[in-house]
């Protein structure tokens, strides 16, 4: 797990929007792979994370002129694939977000197949995206907490042939 410095941002989890059609932006931190013959970067953001597909750019991200909240169920063709796109925001209480935090920690760290962070003095922030194969394409799952309001967002988009 990477600790990364970034700006001093307030992101609350209603603010993150979701796109399919903002260009890539500078990333914190970036990983590569190599996925059904695609190439995948996961990029982690100052407040989110995109994925680059191919010619998908989604980003899920606090984004200037972009409101929230994040859809929960969207599906749209992007050069010849199906994208699906779903997301949750779950608020818990502090224990149960404590141990979500610690769970998500240890499930993203030291993997081939994913891209995570946390950042100075927040060691309860993290943002993460998990990206695998699958028969039909390729799936990622993305997660972001928010201390503040013990929230959890979790995501998960899937990029599939016809």
């Amino acid at each position: 797990m990477l600790e990364l410095s970034r700006p001093d941002v307030e992101v609350v989890a209603d603010d993150l929007a979701f796109t399919l059609d903002e260009p890539p932006l500078d990333p914190l931190a970036v990983r590569g792979w190599r996925i059904a013959g695609v190439d995948v970067q996961a990029r982690l953001l100052p407040a989110g994370f995109q994925v680059v597909a191919g010619e998908v750019v989604e980003t899920v991200a606090q984004l200037p002129g972009r409101s929230g909240p994040l859809p929960y169920h969207l599906r749209r063709e992007v050069g010849g694939w199906s994208h699906v796109f779903t997301a949750d925001v779950y608020r818990r209480d502090y224990a149960d977000f404590t141990r979500a935090v610690a769970f998500l920690r240890r499930y993203l760290t030291d993997r081939d197949d994913s891209l995570a962070a946390s950042f100075p003095g927040r060691q309860d922030v993290l943002c993460g995206v998990l990206v695998r194969q699958l028969r039909r394409g390729i799936e990622w799952r993305g997660w972001y907490t928010f201390p503040e309001t013990r929230q959890v967002v979790s995501t998960r988009s899937r990029l599939l042939i016809g």
